[in-house]
């Protein structure tokens, strides 16, 4: 008999299979998949042997399927450990305090602090709250050292400039504090997400040199922009309108001697009014019939104007009733998607003070309830296909997150935000790995898969109760973990580990050694995945 310990994986998704990819990837322990299982029963769980198994993950996209077969692996079982998948993070949360030695975690809410990162900062591929949900939120972001200003410094003045915690420069890992970062090395920092500008973004436009020099390109660059975005029948009309006017204008200045100002409150009577009472133009069959011609050209302008209008105004009412608006703002957010992920962002995202512009074609309530409190700014539309892209001036914002629970969708959000502008940062939720790396190097887009930031998580929970995730850099692959210290701190078990920072009185303090660690910390490190690969 095999004496490593025997984990049970139960599920039969994609998410279930990566994290069975995961485990298997990995040595030290068996894995057995159990499908199908009921909430009633426990022949399943008893042939798969649930009394001999170390832990047993409940993977199903039911979270009541999942608690029930957790239970029922507990009672057969009350050594075994137990980790749960489950949508609600609340409810999680009172699972874990009520359940010892168990685990739960929403795929939404793990993934949703790595999208909310990269809008906030395009660099950032893995972000996680520390020490707890409520806690700060945390990333690592890989850029050009150039990008960050750091080219030429030490790791330690980098690190003091930065407030951040390099982790690598190039391949090279935890660099020593007076290693010297060099211009074209590619940094991986960790530390608190701010929002960092992408380097693509085209710098701003220099200041005028003085207060009294006036740019006539920018004074009439608006209205040009006006005329060309105008509705191409109303620009017509308006032609018309001014050549009729300025016909009918001259008509009756040189036609009845009127002078200019004269000769143009007459003529714009004449087309309000059908007429302005002047019984001079009967003098003469001529004058009488411009008089006419002004007079039903006024009735034809008129008409139409006032079609037109009646038209906007229910067409806006319309797209009020639909939720749909411009939005006129700069270094917003726009979020496409207010699905779980994507309400789990805005929390994050609002929660750091930015604006949030919502395109959602069915929204939660809680979502129209936050619009109402003009806590985001809510349109009820398609991203992809209402033009509620146009509303939300893309040019103008500082990240575009398509969050749909689709892949197609997304990457047709994405299209249609590069056709509007070149260079605003795009995040974008893809769960096909293969169509994400296609998309993320191709298109330049930021992709990432909840089932991908999930997987090594619980894979990780399984054995190893303070794991967080996993990130790759320096041609490695590295677990998170977390670990509580107490009286007499001490260095995780692993040998070979990185420290990151400890949750010390409240704060995030960052750390190069584990000498630094303090009782009763709270230890962020790392593990390099290699001494442990098959």
């Amino acid at each position: 008999m095999d004496e490593s310990p025997l984990i049970l994986v139960v599920g039969c998704d994609a998410l279930t299979e990566r994290v069975r990819a995961e485990l298997t990837s990995t040595f030290g322990h068996e894995v057995r998949a159990v499908w199908p299982v009921s909430i009633d029963s426990e022949d399943a769980l008893l042939a798969a042997g649930v009394k001999q198994a170390a832990s047993i993950l409940t993977l199903a996209s039911d979270d009541g399927l999942n608690l029930a077969v957790a239970l029922r692996a507990r009672m057969l079982n009350p050594s075994i450990r137990v980790v749960m998948r489950q949508s609600d993070p609340l409810l999680g949360e009172m699972i874990e305090q009520n359940l010892a030695n168990s685990s739960a975690l929403s795929s939404a809410a793990h993934s949703a602090a790595t999208y909310a990162g990269a809008a906030l900062d395009p660099g950032c591929f893995f972000a996680l709250h520390f020490p707890a949900a409520d806690g700060q939120l945390l990333g690592f972001t890989q850029w050009k050292a150039e990008s960050l200003g750091i080219a030429g410094l030490t790791v330690r003045a980098a690190e003091e400039r930065l407030r951040l915690r390099i982790l690598a420069t190039g391949d090279r890992l935890d660099p020593p504090e007076s290693a010297v970062v060099g211009k074209d090395d590619s940094v991986v920092a960790f530390g608190p997400i701010v929002r960092r500008a992408s380097p693509r973004r085209p710098p701003p436009r220099a200041a005028r040199s003085s207060a009294n020099t006036w740019n006539l390109r920018e004074v009439l660059g608006w209205p040009v922009a006006a005329w060309h975005h105008a509705n191409p029948v109303m620009r017509l009309l308006m032609v018309c309108a001014i050549v009729f006017f300025s016909f009918s204008f001259i008509f009756f200045h040189f036609g009845l001697h009127k002078t200019w100002t004269a000769a143009t409150f007459n003529v714009v009577e004449t087309m309000t009014n059908v007429g302005f009472g002047e019984t001079a133009v009967t003098r003469a069959p001529l004058l009488t019939f411009g008089a006419i011609v002004a007079m039903l050209g006024g009735i034809v302008f008129t008409s139409i104007f006032i079609g037109y209008v009646s038209s906007a105004l229910t067409r806006a009412q319309w797209i009020s009733l639909q939720g749909l608006r411009r939005i006129r703002a700069r270094n917003h957010v726009v979020l496409c998607g207010g699905g779980m992920i994507g309400r789990a962002v805005i929390d994050l995202l609002t929660a750091a003070g930015n604006r949030v512009v919502v395109v959602e074609p069915q929204p939660h309530a809680g979502l129209i309830r936050r619009a109402r409190e003009r806590d985001v700014d809510l349109l009820t539309g398609s991203a992809h296909d209402d033009g509620a892209l146009d509303l939300c001036d893309v040019p103008s914002a500082s990240a575009v997150l398509a969050l749909t629970d689709d892949d197609t969708t997304n990457l047709e959000i994405a299209l249609a935000v590069r056709a509007r502008s070149a260079d605003v940062p795009l995040v974008v939720r893809v769960e096909s790995a293969a169509f994400a790396e296609a998309a993320a190097a191709i298109f330049g887009v930021a992709t990432f898969s909840p089932g991908a930031l999930t997987a090594p998580a619980l894979a990780g929970l399984s054995r190893f109760p303070g794991t967080r995730g996993r990130v790759r850099f320096a041609k490695d692959d590295h677990t998170i973990g977390q670990r509580p210290q107490g009286a007499t701190p001490q260095k995780p078990p692993a040998e070979i580990c990185t420290p990151l920072c400890v949750w010390r009185k409240g704060q995030t303090v960052q750390i190069r050694q584990f000498a630094e660690m303090e009782p009763y910390d709270e230890l962020l490190f790392i593990v390099p995945l290699s001494q442990f690969r098959r």
